[in-house]
């Protein structure tokens, strides 16, 4: 596979909140290429695969300070407002490739198509901002439950809250640890929420933590599993986000505003303070690479 406006770049793939990317560290800025040549470089089967493409450029100011853009387009070409957990991800290339260094606590700006993002490390993760999601209704965010939901795999009627986001999502607490691992992602809600996403809770209750500034903190640690349209998948930044949502609403005046989810090996942070979310979690990169094709072809 060639394309040309990408020869002779070494690139990288990573993921960050669920999401994976390839990086173009287009430093300069020069390099142009279309959308068609993202989706094939994003396609699972014909490409090397990944949800986005990440290009990262270095800005010189008029002082001569170095500053970064980060352009990112989805699998199908079309340019991403909001990077999201991609901000992570770039902050983390930036790091490991040695073109910044950024000790624990500090923090890197980038500009993207949305406006300005951040992130700061904070240990082995970063801290970035998030978009608030809230209670779909008056009576999710009074009663706690807006929907009547049954979950294949798990026996019982539970209560659904109905969070409401650039995506929305129905979050359900399950009391026991079985629960959320027998369910399959089959699921029939009363009313219908046309909502694809369906977040499975597993409470743990609240624990103390030294907190970054020494302090000592609670934050309730609890499990999930992410479903989204039937198939369940990574649980991304988006619906550790909303699961942090619906349990800060249940708990009400007693929430602690700090979630800690745990999924597979990876746990990330939730902080809900004054009507803003910061999620702060893992980066990684897993390969670094270039594109060629057989000799002859592809050009």
């Amino acid at each position: 596979m060639i394309i040309p406006a990408l020869e002779g770049l070494t690139l990288s793939k990573g993921n960050a909140g669920g999401t994976d990317a390839i990086i173009v560290p287009d430093l300069d800025g020069h390099r142009d290429f279309g959308p068609d040549d993202i989706a094939l470089i994003c396609d699972r089967r014909s490409g090397v695969g990944a949800d986005a493409l990440m290009r990262i450029v270095r800005i010189v100011g008029g002082t001569g300070e170095t500053g970064w853009r980060i352009d990112a387009w989805d699998a199908s070409g079309d340019l991403i407002d909001d990077p999201g957990p991609l901000v992570r991800l770039a902050a983390h290339y930036l790091r490991v490739s040695g073109l910044i260094l950024m000790e624990d606590g500090q923090t890197v700006d980038f500009e993207t198509a949305g406006g300005p993002r951040a992130a700061t490390r904070s240990g082995a993760g970063y801290a970035v901002a998030a978009a608030l999601a809230l209670p779909a209704s008056d009576e999710g965010l009074e009663r706690g439950f807006d929907v009547a939901v049954t979950l294949d795999g798990v026996d019982g009627m539970m209560a659904g809250l109905t969070i409401s986001s650039d995506r929305r999502s129905v979050v359900v607490a399950v009391e026991r640890e079985e629960d959320l691992t027998s369910a399959t992602g089959g699921v029939q809600y009363d009313p219908n929420p046309r909502a694809p996403g369906l977040v499975l809770v597993h409470p743990e209750g609240d624990t103390a933590f030294l907190d970054f500034d020494g302090v000592e903190r609670p934050a309730t640690v609890f499990q999930l599993r992410a479903f989204e349209r039937g198939v369940e998948g990574p649980a991304g930044d988006r619906w550790v986000r909303d699961a942090a949502i619906a349990l800060a609403t249940w708990a009400g005046e007693s929430a602690t505003g700090i979630y800690h989810a745990e999924s597979g090996r990876y746990r990330t942070e939730v902080r809900l303070t004054g009507g803003e979310v910061e999620i702060t979690g893992m980066a990684e990169i897993v390969a670094e690479f270039m594109l060629t094709g057989l000799a002859g072809e592809g050009r």
